[in-house]
């Protein structure tokens, strides 16, 4: 951080020697005044993009359309971001158009929350025209100005506020909570490609228990209803879970399949389905090795988590874990036979004899009824062919 640090202010010496003003902006101060590491620096300056480019030698127009140009330095990507008034927003979500401003008061004016809208001079000098500062230190999230303003100008900061209760611990001060619920059916507008990386940010921190009591105190079931079961049984339980499991446990709890509107990638979709599956399976039969093998260590763990949500008794991980330590092979690929053996035993044309054949082998090994070993395969392969040929 320090090294990243050192060349953002190298960045606002060089605006400021050539004329321009210069800050560092939002989540970076934020962070340091929390002593938290922070990857992303971002810059406001009142240098316009073409100016920014001409000044450095390095840089990407990375969101000319809202004034942003990326410096880089030592090939570390830093947002050099023009003050800015934002005009109307378009469907709660993003600003129609942008027009450049002089003022760096302005510019902290548009953003979300006081926590947000500091900045810090290259001699570390902090402006705070919104008393972020003394947010901070109440550990408070409170929006800026009109709650209800802020909201309608673009929604996903309701899922962003509660991500940052997630992920700093801080509590969402009265106002900005009441505007959070009294708007939350804003937030149905919203892609997925913004909400989702805010869920995902938002399960795998370290105080999403509090953001998730705060979803259920906002009623964000009024937008996505699959939640209200899994919301419930979460909050009164002492699991953390992360986002795919947090489907999964909803869509379990409720008997019901994922929303349309959620389009998740395939892998995290056959992930939540699996989980449910053995979810299922595991309420008729107890873990056992076919079962671990067949799943999966990743997804019977899952599994279990999701299980002690459910019931706080039911922790089986002990279990899965040692049935997995003790399976003869993990996967197919390290069984001793495979397909090609077997059509060296007896030129078969049917692959779905041979499949057969590989299951009923693979059956046998994982659960010790016969040694992953080569010639004791090979041998029981040919009595299932000549058992067939029978």
């Amino acid at each position: 951080m320090n090294n990243l640090y050192s060349l953002g202010q190298t960045i606002l010496k060089k605006l400021k020697d050539n004329g321009y003003e210069a800050y560092f902006v939002g989540g970076f101060v934020r962070d340091y005044l929390l002593n938290r590491e922070s990857s992303d620096i971002d810059i406001t300056t009142n240098a316009t993009p073409k100016e920014v480019e001409n000044l450095f030698e390095n840089t990407k127009a990375t969101g000319l359309k809202y004034g942003t140009v990326t410096v880089l330095m030592e090939n570390h990507p830093f947002e050099v971001t023009t003050y800015r008034i934002d005009q109307s927003y378009i469907n709660h979500r993003k600003p129609e158009s942008v027009v450049y401003s002089q003022s760096l008061e302005e510019d902290l004016k548009r953003r979300d929350f006081t926590i947000n809208a500091l900045a810090m001079n290259s001699e570390g000098r902090i402006i705070d025209l919104f008393n972020g500062e003394k947010d901070i230190n109440n550990k408070i999230i409170r929006a800026i100005g009109i709650p209800d303003e802020r909201f309608n100008e673009d929604s996903l900061r309701i899922i962003r506020a509660l991500r940052f209760s997630s992920k700093l611990g801080f509590s969402i001060e009265e106002e900005t909570l009441l505007s959070m619920k009294k708007n939350i059916k804003k937030i149905f507008h919203l892609p997925n490609e913004r909400v989702v990386p805010e869920l995902e940010e938002l399960f795998s921190s370290a105080y999403n228990k509090k953001a998730t009591t705060y979803m259920e105190e906002i009623n964000i079931a009024k937008v996505y209803p699959e939640f209200q079961r899994g919301l419930n049984l979460y909050n009164n339980s002492k699991i953390s879970l992360d986002l795919n499991e947090f489907f999964a446990l909803c869509l379990y709890s409720s008997n019901q399949e994922l929303p349309d509107y959620w389009r998740l990638p395939n892998k995290d979709k056959l992930l939540i389905y699996k989980v449910i599956g053995l979810l299922r399976l595991t309420r008729k039969t107890n873990y056992n090795p076919l079962v671990v093998y067949q799943a999966g260590l990743d997804i019977c763990l899952m599994a279990n988590r999701i299980n002690q949500v459910l019931d706080s008794e039911s922790d089986q991980e002990a279990l899965i874990q040692d049935i997995y330590t003790s399976l003869p092979i993990k996967k197919r690929s390290e069984m001793s036979l495979n397909g090609h053996d077997i059509l060296e035993i007896k030129d078969i044309n049917n692959e779905e004899i041979i499949g057969e054949i590989i299951e009923e082998l693979e059956y046998n090994v994982v659960n010790k009824h016969l040694e992953n070993e080569r010639e004791k395969l090979k041998e029981f392969a040919k009595q299932l062919l000549e058992r067939l040929d029978g």
